[in-house]
């Protein structure tokens, strides 16, 4: 499945300025298991707000962290190559939610996942861009991680992923945005 082609996050990857990012980036959407495309962003329902649901809702939470980003990108610093970074970041962070093959539900460590798939994927890179990206994707889950297995953010990129990430997963949006 070419995903690029097919019109998957060209917005998004039109914030990328860096052309390594960019390249990295687009080689790994297109990585990104078909079942990314299609669920929803919480299988149980629980944890993300009612757009983000049902058919096409990772993807659409994928898009709205990424739009958290940008806007909050007005009030923070960051160099360019950092903002890209982010992005890449956002846009890679839940390719592997269920797993490398969808199994219904969220796999807890799909953090980890993504970052040995885009590790291989990557492989002959050999940048410090590809270990921004993997850490703040390792890291994304904050504190709600699976029984402290997963990193927490350490770096300013990496706690603002995991904000941006967040901030995309709340339900109050519910209470704003009817369907």
């Amino acid at each position: 499945m070419d995903n690029i082609l097919k019109g998957y996050f060209n917005k998004e990857l039109s914030y990328i300025r860096n052309n390594e990012i960019l390249i990295m980036t687009e080689k790994a959407v297109n990585h990104l298991p078909e079942y990314f495309f299609s669920v929803a962003s919480s299988s149980s329902g629980k944890y993300h707000p009612l757009f983000s649901l049902g058919e096409g809702g990772l993807y659409r939470h994928t898009q709205f962290a990424v739009e958290i980003a940008v806007n909050l990108f007005n009030i923070e610093d960051f160099t360019q190559d950092e903002i890209d970074c982010i992005v890449s970041s956002l846009i890679l962070h839940d390719g592997f939610k269920q797993g490398r093959i969808s199994k219904g539900n969220t796999e807890k460590l799909h953090p980890i996942i993504c970052g040995n798939e885009l590790d291989k994927l990557w492989k002959n890179y050999n940048n410090l861009y590809k270990d921004i990206i993997i850490n703040a994707i390792a890291s994304h889950m904050g504190k709600f991680n699976e029984k402290g297995k997963l990193p927490t953010p350490i770096t300013k990129i990496e706690k603002f992923v995991h904000t941006c990430d967040y901030l995309a997963s709340r339900k109050f949006y519910d209470d704003y945005y009817k369907l």
